[in-house]
């Protein structure tokens, strides 16, 4: 598989996971909508058991978009596989300066999901891609996969 088509496969990939992510936050927040005009409708607007359907849509929610995001990264690193040499070697690296730990014993796969689970807890994805495209070890450490991350970020900081 040629990067171009490596590239396409991602763009649509990660269209797809933001498109059912968006269709999970409308179907979310008109459950919302309708508990609390249920809500209204029985004079119990303030009461416990709102905020408690409530609470078990958020939760149902979140578990979704999380599945969603599991499903997405998979698909991710399959694609990956397929055809993406590994990182580097660490020479004239200091591991110990990275964010993470950059362990040069993993395989390519566990330096992605390492260094990828790192900068998505970042609150601002924004800021995880400016940082990442200045993060020198992780060019090394992941090699290929450093392009295909950053490409994410973008993609992800874009939404």
């Amino acid at each position: 598989m040629t990067e171009e088509e490596v590239n396409a496969a991602v763009d649509k990939l990660v269209s797809a996971a933001n498109e059912e992510s968006e269709k999970a936050s409308r179907e979310y927040e008109e459950a919302c909508r309708q508990k609390r005009y249920a809500a209204a409708e029985n004079r119990t607007l303030r009461s416990s058991s709102l905020e408690g359907a409530l609470a078990v849509l958020k939760s149902d929610y979140e578990a979704l978009l999380e599945k969603i995001q599991k499903e997405l990264d998979e698909s991710l690193l399959a694609l990956y596989a397929e055809g993406v040499e590994g990182g580097g070697t660490g020479e004239g690296i200091d591991p110990s300066e990275a964010p993470y730990d950059a362990d040069y014993s993993l395989n390519a796969r566990d330096r992605y999901l390492r260094v990828k689970e790192y900068y998505l807890s970042y609150s601002d994805l924004q800021q995880a891609y400016d940082d990442l495209s200045r993060d020198e070890i992780a060019m090394d450490y992941l090699g290929n996969y450093y392009y295909y991350l950053l490409r994410l970020l973008a993609i992800m900081a874009e939404q």
